[in-house]
């Protein structure tokens, strides 16, 4: 609905209905892609920045933008920044009116813009209380179209530039070559028309009507010079990472902490924000010209479990550390040994985690059990041993004491801002079912993306509660805007957050594997309590082979 007849009609209506009627113009919920300038700073002149063009003039009054490209033609425009005055958010106009006009899709820096078969895009600059405070007309001249195809080799040789910007894209098709850099059109077009029917011949200096056309020949060379071929696809590549085409996306990955919001593709001379995907026009193998979506992304270091990297985290190390406490037998203290062994073990290309007991005994005699489960995550563990394990939480070292709930030592996540599609791993499971029937024995993985500010941006999880006679491989979709119900499932790392809108930009990655869900608390007791408090199952282990996320 546009704004200015949304407005007659709430006079209308309670006041309600107001928010109804915004919810569907900007969205009931707060984005977070960082806006062209803060709202709290409104501009009092208009700036414009693009990436490839550059502000030719500008007629504040009339609310008009001239823009021509930087050098030689470009088929897409891509916003680096722009404020305008009075305004607190932007959105590209979804029609022609430059008076009432409907809303079309916010702007955001990195946003491309397709330049071929039109000449101008408005933009709708709201205030504070999403009002029209203004539409703004940006505007360029579109190269003309060939007239001849006789000779190209001639027309191009002998044509004069029209501008200065023509003559200087007649250079290599490499330097002008852009990220939606496209040539199949006007070379299709003029192989189709003859001679006689444009009234041109190669550099011929007369039209069929016996009148000088040497004005239009030297606009249909420089237009056709100035027209770069399309990249294909096949001479695409990336410093320090790899390209990889499937059908119509084009998959840079690039190493852990790249600046994806900042990747140049060679030959294009044009960086381009490759967080979310982005269309471009490539060439392929055949010579067909085509729309491709093209995103970046990163994999996590040792994914593979080939050996440990530091980027994850494992309660293992502290498992196989021994530790040592104080119990209290009526006011006499009495010094109580805990032990266990590692359950985090890399064998060839794969990492197995296990749910194992950890003991407690005093004066060499064995006292107590809790059960503990297998953790491999993203982040870091500050606990030093058993203690650190079968004591968390408590003072004393009880042998049948509180359960000991050993997450307060994992710090989950790792700095990432990449937003990938789904996650595939491969792996294996061996249950051994517990007795605790408040938290069942279940293996479990899980993938979070996490915003600045703690919300959840997407999320997908999988969970395995029987063995499997062999190999898995499973993928799991990212559901952005939801928990993907793990927030109520009590599994450790995701207390601090809540549900984000699914728009928020990606700070930070949580992933999660283990052995017993649950067992992140070590509970048990005396032998006779032990089994009905477990809440992992003894021996049960996760087998991971190969893990990637899917952009």
């Amino acid at each position: 609905m546009k704004i200015a007849r949304a407005t007659k009609f709430l006079r209308w209506n309670m006041a309600a209905l107001f928010a109804c009627v915004a919810c569907l113009w900007v969205g009931c919920s707060e984005s977070s892609e960082k806006p062209l300038f803060p709202e709290d700073e409104i501009s009092e002149e208009m700036e414009l920045k693009l990436s490839g063009w550059k502000v030719d003039s500008l007629d504040t009054d009339a609310k008009v933008v001239y823009v021509k490209p930087a050098k030689g033609w470009l088929d897409s425009l891509v916003i680096v920044s722009l404020a305008l005055p009075r305004s607190s958010s932007l959105y590209l106009a979804a029609d022609d009116d430059l008076v009432d006009p409907a809303l079309g899709e916010k702007l955001v820096p990195g946003m491309v813009i397709s330049t071929k078969d039109t000449n101008q895009f408005s933009i709708v600059a709201l205030d504070s209380y999403n009002r029209v405070a203004g539409v703004w007309l940006v505007v360029w001249e579109l190269p003309e179209t060939p007239k001849s195809s006789d000779s190209k080799a001639d027309s191009s040789s002998d044509a004069k530039p029209s501008s200065s910007e023509s003559a200087d894209s007649a250079g290599s098709s490499e330097t002008d070559s852009s990220s939606d850099s496209s040539a199949g059109t006007s070379s299709g077009s003029s192989s189709d028309s003859s001679s006689g029917e444009s009234g041109t011949s190669g550099g011929s200096s007369e039209s069929a009507g016996g009148e000088s056309s040497s004005s239009e020949e030297n606009d249909s060379s420089s237009s056709e010079a100035a027209q770069p071929q399309a990249v294909k696809l096949a001479d695409l590549s990336v410093d320090g990472g790899t390209v990889t085409v499937e059908g119509s996306k084009v998959y840079v990955e690039m190493p852990y902490e790249s600046d994806l919001s900042s990747i140049q593709l060679i030959p294009l001379d044009t960086t381009n924000n490759l967080i979310r995907p982005v269309e471009m026009e490539f060439e392929d193998a055949e010579g067909n010209v085509g729309i491709y979506s093209v995103v970046a992304g990163v994999q996590l270091p040792g994914s593979d479990f080939s050996a440990r990297n530091d980027f994850w985290a494992t309660t293992s190390d502290a498992m196989a550390e021994e530790g040592s406490g104080t119990y209290y037998l009526s006011f006499i203290p009495i010094s109580v040994t805990m032990s266990s062994e590692a359950n985090a073990v890399f064998e060839g290309s794969n990492l197995t985690i296990k749910t194992i007991s950890v003991a407690g005994s005093a004066l060499n005699i064995d006292g107590g059990w809790k059960m503990a489960g297998g953790f491999y995550y993203a982040g870091s563990f500050t606990g030093v041993n058993c203690s650190s394990i079968y004591q968390a939480s408590n003072e004393e070292a009880s042998a049948d004491g509180s359960p000991a709930d050993f997450s307060q030592y994992m710090i989950h996540g790792k700095p990432f801002t990449g937003k990938p599609s789904a996650f595939r791993v491969r792996y294996k499971y061996d249950h051994h079912q517990n007795t605790n029937e408040t938290y069942l024995q279940k293996a479990l993985i899980y993938v979070v993306l996490v915003s600045a500010d703690n919300k959840i941006v997407a999320a997908g999880s999988l969970t395995e509660e029987a063995s499997l006679d062999d190999w898995v491989e499973k993928t799991v979709k990212l559901n952005y805007g939801s928990d993907a119900g793990l927030l109520t499932a009590g599994y450790t790392g995701l207390s601090d957050l809540s549900v984000g809108t699914g728009e928020e930009d990606v700070a930070s990655i949580r992933v999660m594997f283990a052995s017993s869900a649950f067992a992140y608390v070590a509970d048990g007791g005396t032998s006779s309590q032990m089994k009905k408090r477990f809440r992992g199952g003894e021996n049960s282990s996760l087998t991971l082979d190969d893990f990637k996320l899917i952009y």
